[in-house]
């Protein structure tokens, strides 16, 4: 009987045990910052250019920007399908980006085809403009790179990446202007 009693016991004790971190995920509010990271949510057709650089041959390219919030709505993953250009059919990129509390900035990490990094901060939105900056790490080199995206409107923004190399300019690395789609556009558009 006691080992009946027992076993019971235990088996009430874990089940208590599994329900309290669901409730405290549940529980648990996310920060307002994320409105930044939410605003991106979606599919997004981007046209745009490469422009020039050590790294290759200039391009243009239209881009599928894909933006889900993750994890508990805590992170902002995406990942870009190349629809036109040097690279069509292949994914190009994978990311994240999330508010960080104690740094009191968005951190963002794009994971590049090819093996380059990029790894950024921004304190949020000024306006209409969001400012990340930080780093591209390729190969041997860390490059310092400034991301600037300007909303245009509530399913449009346009995007400006700028790298510093080795010789200490800074130089358009790429350019592009993003709009929102749904329904069957946003996974074939008309290109």
């Amino acid at each position: 009987m006691k080992i009946i009693i027992l076993t019971f016991a235990l088996f009430a004790l874990s089940a208590s045990a599994q329900d309290k971190p669901a409730k405290a995920a549940t529980a648990q509010k996310l920060p307002e910052q994320l409105s930044v990271e939410k605003w991106f949510v979606g599919n997004w057709i981007c046209e745009g250019t490469q422009h020039a650089s050590p790294m290759g041959p200039g391009a243009k390219f239209t881009d599928r920007f894909s933006f889900n919030m993750a994890l508990g709505g805590s992170w902002l993953t995406y990942h870009i399908d190349q629809l036109k250009g040097p690279v069509k059919g292949k994914q190009t990129l994978i990311g994240s980006i999330t508010w960080d509390a104690n740094a009191k900035v968005h951190v963002r990490r794009d994971m590049n085809i090819g093996g380059s990094r990029v790894d950024v901060t921004s304190p949020g939105w000024d306006g209409d403009k969001l400012v990340f900056t930080g780093y591209m790490i390729a190969g041997d080199e860390k490059l310092p790179v400034k991301h600037t995206f300007t909303k245009k409107g509530d399913a449009a923004y346009d995007s400006a990446l700028e790298v510093t190399g080795a010789d200490d300019k800074p130089t358009q690395w790429e350019e592009e202007s993003c709009k929102k789609v749904r329904g069957v556009s946003a996974t074939t558009p008309n290109l």
